[in-house]
């Protein structure tokens, strides 16, 4: 057994394929029951807390990227907010729907810690890049003024919790994210779940 706390891998080439998959996919996506689209290869489900993650993150990491990568983030930007646009309504519902789907998955990951804890810790940073999108779905909900009061509250139930679990600990995932993900305003990054 190692001391090492489990880590989140990152390849910057396969996020900016990912995201440049997932924009050119919102439609239908969008306009579809589904929560979670599907995109060839090895490439992540489509949702909108995953683009946005991704948005977010790339634009931040420009000065790392080829000019190829860099012409396939800002199209997919132009893209999400032409396909964000046209379908407003869905796109908000796709939203919220994400928003419930994801802080559910955490309280169910938090009631099993209570139960057991090793398997809890393996899985610590899976679960924190979930809580990451759980954040960017949040950050666009109340952009877009449709955080309801009900999402807040539980938000903030849950990561009380979450809080009384880690323990302060270094970056969880690749040094290169660090400056994108800071302490202050992304801590569950920078912690682990003793086992």
């Amino acid at each position: 057994m190692t001391d090492k706390s489990p880590a989140l891998a990152y390849d910057l080439a396969r996020d900016v394929r990912a995201l440049g998959a997932m924009a050119a996919n919102l439609t239908p996506y969008l306009y579809e029951k589904e929560l979670y689209g599907y995109l060839s290869g090895d490439l992540p489900r489509l949702t909108v807390g995953g683009l946005l993650m991704r948005l977010y993150r790339l634009e931040r990491l420009r000065d790392h990227l080829s000019p190829e990568q860099q012409n396939i983030v800002q199209d997919a930007r132009i893209n999400f907010e032409a396909e964000q646009s046209e379908w407003s309504v869905h796109y908000e519902m796709k939203l919220q729907q994400e928003l419930e789907a994801r802080l559910n998955a955490l309280q169910s990951y938090l009631e099993e810690c209570r139960e057991k804890r090793a398997s809890c810790a393996e899985d610590y940073p899976v679960q924190a890049e979930k809580r990451l999108i759980i954040e960017h779905l949040r950050r666009e909900a109340a952009r877009l003024d449709v955080l309801t009061p009900e999402h807040q509250t539980r938000l903030r139930q849950l990561d009380t919790q979450l809080r009384r679990l880690l323990t302060d600990g270094p970056f969880i995932t690749d040094p290169l994210l660090q400056e994108v993900y800071p302490r202050d305003e992304f801590w569950w990054m920078y912690g682990t779940v003793a086992p």
